[in-house]
């Protein structure tokens, strides 16, 4: 293995920090181009009295092996705590706690059949080892099957809808699979945020000679010849040369700074955009962690009461509560301006709990991301581009090849860990 290659990668989130990390570990050259001010990239946090808060809602699961592996790695084991927090859906003006096997076989619009064919299809996959069985079916043809339709209509079918608007009776079985599969009951989350994971990648990689450097929007990658080396330039007119590029921004983004063909398979996934609200209140909003919203004419998917899970003592006593949508970038939850848009939210939120008044809100935060949750349909497994490109050494690492699961933390830095390997990098 050649110890003193020139390795540049694009992109300072989970996969590309992690890529760094090991490959300057083996003594290359390592430099990070990042676009944005800050570090994480989806998993970017923002901050709230001072502590790091991830922008849009994160935890781990018990499950989730090679982030947990990482955070040892970094001398971060000690600060992460697994924690046991409560469930709820809202559904028809009601909540309900929706937690624990024994609540969910209780929810009130189930019969008893109901609960039993949601309690047989629920084991089923999280007996089935390999999704990819499940790739040619759509999880809403499988559910009114397995699970009947009156489950299916109260619980799945809703989040469907409202993650992925018009296109969720396209949703792929295979795509629902990993998400009942591979997730457990205990969520972890580390004190201070995860944003102490990727300032340690940082900083392990800058102790090593390489480097991270910020505001540096790709423009352009080009390479000559396979014998080239690669040329990026960004939008500063800086100019860099890489033995080795990977690339780990999404995949349109590469496509128009590689200039590939239309037809090129790199540009055929489609990805959603996604709007949070952190909101910082005075007191509690709802009696749980997690709250699915199971009414179809909510504007958004999902409130998580991020301190149900740690507490507010980290964050002066504050209870901070994510408000979340995955969207069309043409959508008006995408396009209206924040604080328009939070004034839309409001009663929304009031028939969440009726007492809530804007009062409550200390302060709120919103980010914005265009390229947040692929689209994955039955056809999406024949869709994702490898990740060698036309480029000879440039090698592409995104979520969207991430399969069936398409993004989480873990898969990213358990994919940066592999093409690191295959490149001969490690």
């Amino acid at each position: 293995m050649n110890s003193h290659q020139n390795v540049g990668i694009i992109g300072a989130g989970a996969t590309g920090l992690t890529a760094a990390y090991d490959a300057v570990r083996a003594g290359h050259r390592v430099t990070v181009l990042e676009a944005a001010d800050e570090l994480g990239g989806l998993a970017a946090s923002l901050e709230i009295g001072g502590v790091p808060l991830e922008r849009y809602y994160h935890h781990i699961f018990r499950s989730d092996r090679d982030i947990i592996e990482l955070i040892g790695e970094l001398g971060l084991a000690g600060d992460l705590h697994f924690h046991k927090p409560t469930t709820g859906v809202f559904l028809d003006g009601k909540l309900h706690p929706f937690s624990t096997p024994a609540q969910m076989l209780r929810f009130p619009a189930f019969s008893p059949l109901d609960s039993v064919r949601f309690a047989l299809s629920s084991a089923l996959l999280k007996a089935v080892r390999d999704g990819e069985r499940y790739n040619d079916r759509t999880a809403l043809s499988w559910l009114r099957r397995r699970a009947g339709r009156r489950v299916t209509e109260t619980i799945w079918e809703p989040l469907l809808r409202g993650k992925f608007g018009d296109r969720a009776e396209q949703v792929s079985m295979a795509w629902l699979w990993a998400r009942v599969h591979c997730r457990t009951f205990e969520l972890g989350y580390l004190d201070g945020g995860f944003a102490r994971v990727y300032a340690a990648l940082r900083d392990a990689v800058a102790a090593r000679g390489g480097k991270v450097e910020f505001g540096k929007r790709v423009e352009t990658i080009r390479q000559a010849d396979d014998d080239s080396p690669v040329t990026v330039r960004t939008a500063d007119g800086a100019e860099y040369g890489f033995d080795r590029l990977i690339v780990t921004v999404p995949q349109p983004v590469f496509a128009r700074a590689a200039d590939l063909p239309a037809d090129d398979t790199v540009w055929r996934n489609q990805y959603l955009g996604a709007t949070c609200f952190v909101l910082e209140l005075d007191r509690s909003l709802i009696p749980y962690y997690w709250l699915n919203i199971n009414d179809a004419d909510f504007p958004f998917l999902a409130v998580v009461e991020h301190t149900r899970m740690t507490g507010t003592e980290p964050y002066g006593g504050r209870h901070l509560v994510y408000v979340g949508n995955y969207v069309e970038r043409d959508d008006w939850r995408f396009t209206t301006g924040p604080a328009e848009l939070l004034d839309r939210y409001l009663p929304w939120l009031r028939r969440l709990n009726p007492d809530f008044d804007r009062g409550w809100i200390s302060d709120w935060h919103f980010s914005r991301a265009p390229f947040a949750q692929p689209v994955v349909t039955p056809e999406y497994r024949s869709l994702i581009p490898d990740h060698r490109t036309p480029l000879s050494r440039v090698t592409l690492a995104t979520m969207a090849q991430i399969y069936p699961q398409d993004r989480g933390q873990n898969y990213s830095v358990a994919l940066a860990r592999r093409i690191v390997r295959d490149l001969g990098l490690a």
